[in-house]
């Protein structure tokens, strides 16, 4: 079931700016997975308490045999730096989050895997941040590193579930 980059590409964008309009709409983004298939109807999964654990997803994924697979979602990035003395003396629940650093970013986020007609794997990612100012909330796009989500591990999970190309068959 493969798609090609540019279908995968506008498929995100899509999604990307139903997120940012939802944003708008309601000051947060709901997280979802958008499992989109080669024919048919694609199946849209809202996680209203955040992302579902691996076994629905790759359930999912078993069932429907997407040919891409998205996640929308807003998150917090930012650099969590504490001392390792004093992180090995911590709880795991006391470390600090990215949303507790004074140079933390807001950003809403969707990221893209597909299968591409010789088998390879595409990825796409698109993200905005998130300003907040006293003059009321902006929406900036911006680019992240181009292999980012290559390195994401949920990203890579996405792209595990997915399909492979069709195997030849043997002769007997």
């Amino acid at each position: 079931m493969p798609i090609t980059a540019e279908q995968l590409e506008g498929i995100a964008t899509g999604f990307h700016g139903i997120a940012e309009q939802h944003f708008t709409a309601n000051g947060r983004v709901v997280p979802a997975l958008w499992f989109i298939p080669d024919a048919g109807t694609a199946r849209l999964v809202e996680m209203p308490q955040g992302v579902i654990d691996r076994e629905q997803t790759a359930q999912i994924a078993r069932t429907d045999r997407p040919s891409a697979i998205l996640l929308a979602g807003e998150s917090w990035m930012g650099s969590v730096t504490i001392p390792v003395e004093a992180a090995k003396k911590l709880p795991i629940d006391d470390i600090p989050r990215p949303s507790q650093q004074p140079d933390r970013r807001e950003v809403i986020s969707t990221f893209g895997v597909g299968r591409a007609h010789d088998g390879s794997s595409l990825h796409v990612m698109r993200a905005t941040l998130i300003l907040r100012t006293v003059f009321g909330t902006q929406l900036v796009p911006f680019d992240l590193n181009p292999d980012a989500e290559r390195e994401d591990d949920y990203a890579a999970f996405l792209a595990s579930l997915l399909p492979g190309p069709a195997q030849p068959k043997r002769r007997r």
